[in-house]
């Protein structure tokens, strides 16, 4: 049963990466981002829009994202199809670590737990970058275990590539993630000697240097200013100064200290609430005293640790809860291991996991039931355009801000038109455009003007009603409002 529910999982992820479109404003400002990698050819610098640099994220994402598109054609599957395949890696990560630490039965519990978990389901189809983040520090989290407990040579260099990988996917944060929980465990179980000789240390940080710093030199070089913004803008200020507002690219999500906990609590369901039970009502079975060589302290500091660092950040979004939920479904599993529920009461689990994928599946008949209604998405109104079957020399604007869902869908074309000035200019190019508009500034406009278009269609978008007009170049624009 257990094989079947994770079959099911990937089936409903995979259905809803198919159907479900890019939403505003993180799925569609990825996906564009790495629309634009592809299309300038810079693999370097990350773009916002055309000319002005992202310097918010590092690329490993983007580059997944972009070469995925170049197989694949630029949609929604080929953006998200690098988060399903690391998804997919972290469970494979999961499974050796569980099964040469346990057994395979324990192993296929720690599995289906992760991929049962509401976060980690919804990370293996969403464009952001934790998809990236988890299995760089999942790599890591496995590596030291077979390289310090098992002496496995390979992995002690794996170790440093998922150091590596870390700061390509999210910057120095990945070292925090794994480094304070491994200080922790070594200083707990006087490792210390056992880490100064399992760990190759000058060739692992010279092979994490080479993994990760050439893109840090040039995305410098490329785009000067770019490191300070990352490094102190990015971290320091960002976990430091709630509300901080030197974020260039939105806002810095200042929520109260400790809201990583309610997160982390909604995230890990339907699993925490069970956790929580076994721990109270066998609490002698679990604590008791093992020899375990240090591996229940190493899953509970992974867990534990990331959340407890988070807890005085200034400012969180729930993402930051993704990087625990590997150590979670490890520790979930030794849990189970150790209380009454072993081998013979195992059955109800894949029942409990496949509540994410039916939840998958609710949220993507819903999309495909009232798909305008339900979606923070331009896609309707950029295939309502397409369908007017423009030409090639016509241009697509937006009154006021371009969504980044409207950017991707249209490859780019739609621009933005911020003032009347802007759409004079627009109407003395004497060309063929397209205008999208909300209703409520489309009927403030003056009527002289808006009796220069035709209303090729009017579209709901959830509380919003949106014009789509067109410009045919010979109307006579009056010099009242354009000279």
């Amino acid at each position: 049963m257990s094989s079947c529910a994770l079959i099911f999982l990937l089936l409903c992820r995979l259905l809803a990466n198919f159907i479900i479109p890019l939403n505003d404003t993180t799925e569609a400002r990825y996906s564009e981002i790495a629309r634009k990698m592809l299309e300038t050819g810079d693999w370097v610098t990350l773009y916002h829009d055309y000319g002005i640099p992202f310097w918010a994220k590092p690329p490993l994402s983007t580059w997944l994202a972009a070469f995925s598109m170049k197989l694949f054609g630029v949609n929604e599957f080929a953006a998200r199809f690098p988060s399903l395949l690391l998804s997919l890696a972290v469970l494979a990560l999961v499974w050796q670590l569980a099964r040469k630490q346990l057994d395979e039965l324990a192993a296929l519990v720690a599995v289906v737990v992760l991929a049962g978990s509401f976060y980690f389901f919804l990370d293996a189809g969403a464009v952001m970058t934790e998809p990236a983040l988890i299995f760089s520090t999942t790599l890591a989290f496995v590596s030291f275990w077979f390289a310090v407990r098992q002496d496995k040579v390979l992995w002690s260099y794996l170790f440093f590539v998922g150091l590596g990988l870390g700061l390509l996917a999210k910057g120095p944060i990945a070292l925090v993630l794994v480094g304070l929980p491994l200080f922790f465990w070594v200083l707990i179980n006087n490792a210390w000697l056992r880490l100064w000789r399992k760990l190759p240390w000058i060739k692992g940080t010279l092979l994490m240097g080479l993994i990760a710093l050439p893109w840090y030199f040039l995305a410098e070089r490329h785009t000067p200013g770019f490191l300070n913004y990352f490094i102190m803008g990015e971290h320091i200020h960002r976990f430091l100064t709630p509300g901080w507002a030197g974020d260039k690219y939105g806002m810095a999500h200042h929520a109260p200290k400790g809201m990583i906990w309610p997160y982390a609590l909604i995230g890990l369901m339907p699993w925490t609430l069970i956790l929580f039970f076994w721990l109270i009502k066998y609490r002698k079975e679990v604590f008791i005293a093992q020899e375990d060589r240090g591996w229940m302290s190493y899953l509970f500091l992974f867990t534990l640790m990331p959340l407890l660092f988070f807890t005085f950040a200034g400012n969180i979004i729930y993402p930051y809860v993704f990087p625990v939920l590997p150590a979670f479904a490890l520790l979930f599993m030794e849990v189970w291991k150790r209380t009454k529920h072993g081998a013979q009461n195992s059955l109800w689990l894949p029942y409990v996991a496949l509540t994410a994928g039916f939840f998958a599946l609710t949220a993507t008949a819903v999309f495909l039931i009232n798909p305008n209604q339900v979606a923070k998405t331009q896609k309707p109104i950029i295939d309502a355009w397409l369908q007017l079957k423009p030409s090639t020399q016509s241009e697509l604007f937006y009154w006021g801000a371009v969504d980044f869902s409207a950017q991707f869908y249209s490859r780019g074309k739609a621009k933005p038109l911020s003032s009347l000035n802007d759409l004079c200019r627009a109407f003395h190019a004497q060309k063929d455009f397209y205008l999208v508009i909300n209703a409520v500034d489309f009927i403030a406009f003056p009527r002289e003007l808006t009796l220069q278009f035709q209303i090729k269609q009017i579209l709901n978008l959830g509380k919003n009603q949106f014009f789509l007009l067109r410009y045919a170049p010979g109307n006579k624009v009056l010099h009242t409002y354009c000279k």
